[in-house]
């Protein structure tokens, strides 16, 4: 049990990569607090959780919710995302909320000495001018997901330096697993496959890309808080491979045992690799992915049969 006797805040704790994150949090022995305003978090996704954690049902963008549900702890992990800003909004009171919300949170770590995991993603890169895309290439995000995961970073970068903010950051390739949202590229394409529908592919299929299990990701972030070294440096987390869409249709109509064909609509881009290199979360953080696409696609679509109803909730 390597967090026994640490305290842990999960932002968005209701969702996706927040219950795993609460599940694995738990079984490493911390104490864990969860922040969340239900948007698109569910309360089912920590119903086996109930009366293990101390949850606060608020919004980040609160300075209130922040405090109360901060209280003694020593590190906050900070996943709250707007779905919105996944599909491409750029409402302000989107944009604006989830920006209040990090300071919100920044000032509460800086109160406390906490330690601050901030999750951004590969989309800060944009599309990639070499591969592997190591942690030294350009940011130039092209979508305002990117975006915004950037000024989050910088956020964290600044005040790192002016105000002695202890922060990880961590650049994170796609995740999927059970429970993810249905924009999911791999949970679209199994639900496509398991109801015999077309798996719908944009352009030729040739754009590819590492993704991350979320088992992967939760341990990643266990390893972000044991590691002393990694405080104040950004780390890429993902898979050792880069997987064309081609192949991930291909892949899950073998585990299905589907005879979906394959549907390729219109796309203006084509043969993008956003192949991630993972050799510093490996050397510094002692990060090993664990489970491969096939593997993880096999876990997910055994949970997807289980579980047939959670996408009709």
């Amino acid at each position: 049990m390597r967090l026994k006797g640490r305290k842990v805040l999960v932002t968005g704790g209701a969702g996706f990569l927040g219950s795993h994150l609460c599940e694995k949090l738990l079984a490493e022995g911390a104490e864990v607090h969860v922040l969340d305003v239900f948007t698109s978090g569910r309360a089912a996704n920590l119903g086996a959780l109930s009366g293990q954690i101390n949850l606060v049902n608020g919004d980040i963008a609160s300075a209130d919710s922040v405090l109360k549900a901060v209280g003694n702890t020593d590190t906050i992990v900070h996943l709250a995302f707007p779905l919105a800003l996944r599909e491409r909004s750029i409402e302000t009171p989107v944009i604006t909320g989830i920006l209040t919300g990090l300071l919100n949170l920044i000032k509460a770590a800086l109160a406390r000495d906490a330690l601050l995991i901030y999750t951004s993603s590969i989309a800060v890169y944009g599309n990639g001018r070499y591969v592997p895309i190591d942690e030294n290439h350009p940011l130039e995000p092209v979508l305002i997901h990117g975006a915004v995961k950037l000024a989050g970073e910088n956020f964290c970068r600044t005040l790192a330096g002016s105000n002695g903010l202890r922060t990880v950051i961590l650049r994170v390739a796609d995740i999927y697993g059970p429970r993810n949202t249905r924009i999911s590229v791999p949970i679209k394409f199994l639900l496509q496959a398991m109801a015999n529908e077309p798996i719908t592919v944009y352009g030729d299929g040739s754009d590819s890309r590492s993704y991350t299990f979320v088992a992967d990701f939760t341990e990643a972030v266990v390893l972000s808080m044991i590691r002393p070294e990694a405080t104040g440096d950004v780390f890429n987390v993902g898979s050792d491979e880069c997987v064309s869409m081609c192949e991930l249709a291909s892949n899950i109509r073998g585990i299905v045992g589907s005879a979906s064909p394959v549907l390729f609509q219109d796309s203006p881009a084509a043969g993008r690799r956003l192949f991630i290199d993972n050799r510093k979360s490996k050397e510094v953080l002692g990060f090993k992915p664990a489970f491969r696409i096939a593997e993880g696609l096999a876990i997910t679509h055994r949970w997807l049969k289980d579980n047939p109803e959670y996408y009709h909730l």
